[in-house]
């Protein structure tokens, strides 16, 4: 009998995926802190049935339709992968939120979004993919209300990004938290 293990990679296709390729032909996404960090986040935000908050790398829409079905607010996802947004429109049908969820593909360093459209944004464990993490940072900030809330998760060493991210805000008016877990 094959362990779940080896159903999984059995049922790998022949050719080469990537890492984001691969989460998605299973599914899944992990990020540090799993639900507890991301509803430390969402938290953060101060979400209610009223706010329009936007997912950068929604990856499979967990947190997309956890934010709708906890808050009943809209959300749009955005995803530099076409399996992500695939595997999250699936999720989004399943979980019966299509009404409150728009889902797109789009590169964090360049959204296609006017300024100044969403109440919050969300970002999990993606800022350390992008080429120009300071371009993804700023387009974040470019997109979201003014004197509203981004929410990143982030690990990384000796908490560099947090002193950039911390300046950058404070620059642009914003207060930010970089949780510690």
């Amino acid at each position: 009998m094959l362990t779940r293990k080896q159903l999984l990679l059995k049922e790998i296709p022949r050719k080469r995926l990537s890492y984001f390729e691969l989460q998605a032909y299973w599914g899944i996404t992990k990020h540090m802190g799993g639900l507890e960090a991301t509803k430390e986040l969402i938290e953060l935000c101060k979400i209610n049935k009223d706010k329009h908050i936007l997912d950068v790398g929604c990856g499979v829409g967990k947190t997309t339709c956890y934010i709708v079905k906890r808050y009943d607010c809209k959300v749009m996802g955005v995803d530099i992968s076409q399996s992500m947004i695939e595997r999250s429109s699936e999720r989004v049908k399943r979980e019966g939120v299509e009404d409150k969820v728009n889902l797109i593909m789009a590169d964090a360093q360049n959204l296609p979004f006017k300024e100044r459209v969403f109440d919050a944004v969300i970002c999990e464990s993606v800022t350390a993919f992008p080429k120009d993490k300071k371009r993804a940072v700023n387009e974040y900030a470019r997109v979201v209300k003014q004197r509203q809330k981004l929410s990143f998760q982030k690990v990384c060493k000796r908490n560099i990004f947090s002193r950039h991210i911390k300046s950058l805000f404070k620059y642009l008016g914003y207060g930010i938290y970089v949780g510690r877990k």
